[in-house]
């Protein structure tokens, strides 16, 4: 599985994107447009926890959890770099923005789960 995305995720990924313009279209406000960095920004921290947890997975527990530490705060420092620059420039959006990473999170975690529950690995 050295795909970066499987296909279940990417659709789900294109149909949140989806729904977040449809809501931005209809109901003409444009601050609901921070959820949409938000959304892909939760996608991206998932898969990124992912990758990193099977890289660490056969390491020694020393290395894996200075690994896993270290990628936290790489994590941890994206999200303040898009917060910060999503504040700076377009303040109104951080509220979506903050649902749209939760809601990212969520659905990914949920795909997630769902596909490891069904290979039988869980």
């Amino acid at each position: 599985m050295a795909l970066w995305m499987t296909k279940n995720n990417l659709i789900l990924l294109l149909v949140g994107t989806s729904f977040i313009l449809m809501g931005v279209a209809v109901t003409g406000n444009s601050n609901l447009l921070g959820a949409l960095p938000g959304y892909v920004l939760g996608f991206l921290l998932t898969f990124w926890l992912h990758r990193d947890t099977l890289r660490s997975v056969d390491d020694e527990l020393v290395i894996a959890i200075r690994r896993m530490r270290r990628s936290f705060f790489a994590r941890l420092g994206m999200i303040t770099l898009v917060v910060v620059a999503v504040g700076r420039f377009q303040a109104t959006w951080l509220f979506p923005l903050a649902l749209g990473i939760a809601l990212g999170l969520v659905v990914s975690l949920l795909a997630s789960i769902k596909q490891i529950s069904n290979s039988g690995k869980g």
